[in-house]
């Protein structure tokens, strides 16, 4: 399949290629504008985040405790709705903690509501989870407790 005819049958595609590269990088300002300014994400263990500023507030959290060495999709399906498309995706991550601490391996599953926003493809609604048990090493949320406890000095 060329290009031109994946970016007809999967407008998102690019955007979603960024997205990928952006959170390998810790690219805050990349990963924050690929979602519209009234998005809604959803992370594992955690409280939804409602707009831009959450959402840039609660990527530099993360990024101050980790960083991304590998995120590769695995599979992907995308289901267009007119001015909307439908992303589910699964994908593997390695997590380096950035204050000590074993690599993270994580298998996941990414869903996402996409929406025509000014020109282009934005999310609009996401969440993300884990496909591995709670235990199996792959806990980002305790880490991120247990360096949050230790900034308090708890």
């Amino acid at each position: 399949m060329s290009v031109e005819r994946a970016v007809q049958t999967d407008p998102i595609l690019e955007a979603h290629h960024q997205f990928i590269e952006a959170v390998k990088a810790g690219d805050i300002p990349t990963i924050v504008s690929l979602y519209t300014d009234s998005a809604v994400l959803m992370p594992p263990n955690d409280m939804s985040l409602w707009g831009s500023k959450e959402l840039e507030e609660w990527h530099q959290e993360y990024f101050a405790d980790f960083s991304v060495v590998t995120f590769a999709e695995i599979e992907r399906e995308v289901t267009m709705m007119g001015e909307y498309a439908v992303e589910r995706w699964a994908y593997m991550v390695a997590i380096q903690p950035l204050h000590g601490g074993e690599r993270i391996r994580d298998d996941g599953r990414f869903l996402a509501v996409w929406k025509r926003d000014g020109g282009r493809w934005r999310m609009s609604q996401a969440m993300f989870n884990s496909m591995r048990p709670i235990g199996a090493g792959t806990s980002r949320f305790l880490v991120r407790l247990k360096n949050r406890s230790d900034q308090r000095g708890d």
